[in-house]
């Protein structure tokens, strides 16, 4: 399915990007479901970030680091307070949810195929259309995304307007941002990533977002 070869250690920067993938995604999801707010070029980079079936480090698969400048900002917060409010809650709970389905898929031989299969049949219709996010692409992750993981646990359960998830079009981009955010999840824990219990981690964790935010202009 996905692979991804670490030169050396386990590197916390890609953790840490990592993680920041996963917020991205559940950024995105929120800001469909609750306002139908569209990514525009963001759901492009996250498209990319699933078809990436070969990238050679974290940052490539992952996009530019301008992409991650959300998620890199709140990352610390998180990580030090806890969610402060509801929305903050609810990022929290959707990020969670995909680190776990990322472990069962990577558990699941079959569900792991059927990702890939999606996969490839995906990156056909790109180099056909030129387009990642034309509307036939888009609506096969969702389906990958449905069939593959829609019967692994826990089944995340996305709230929001019903305007907007009922709407055929955002929910199969809701659905592929989730995708994209169980890769990135994969990516987190293939740089060695686990929960970060400890009280050095998390500020480590921390400086290295800081950092990158600090690049990210």
């Amino acid at each position: 399915m996905w692979h991804f070869l670490i030169p050396g250690p386990a590197r916390r920067r890609d953790r840490t990007l990592a993680l920041a993938g996963i917020l991205r995604s559940a950024f995105l999801v929120q800001n469909i479901a609750r306002n139908g707010e569209q990514p525009g070029d963001l759901l492009a980079t996250c498209i990319h970030s699933i078809l990436a079936l070969e990238s050679p480090d974290i940052r490539e698969a992952l996009g530019n680091i301008q992409s991650l400048r959300q998620p890199l900002a709140l990352l610390c917060p998180l990580l030090q307070r806890g969610p402060a409010n509801a929305q903050e809650a609810e990022l929290l709970r959707y990020a969670m949810a995909m680190n776990s389905l990322s472990k069962r898929l990577l558990k699941n031989a079959a569900a792991a195929q059927r990702v890939q299969e999606g996969i490839q049949q995906a990156q056909r219709q790109v180099q056909h259309f030129g387009d990642n996010t034309q509307s036939s692409v888009i609506a096969g992750l969702a389906q990958t995304y449905t069939e593959a993981i829609g019967s692994l646990r826990p089944r995340i359960i996305v709230s929001g307007d019903s305007r907007f998830l009922s709407d055929p079009d955002d929910a199969a981009r809701i659905r592929t941002l989730l995708l994209s955010g169980i890769r990135a999840a994969v990516l987190w824990r293939q740089a060695g990533g686990h929960i970060p219990g400890s009280l050095f981690e998390r500020r480590s964790l921390c400086q290295e977002a800081e950092e990158l935010l600090a690049h990210a202009g």
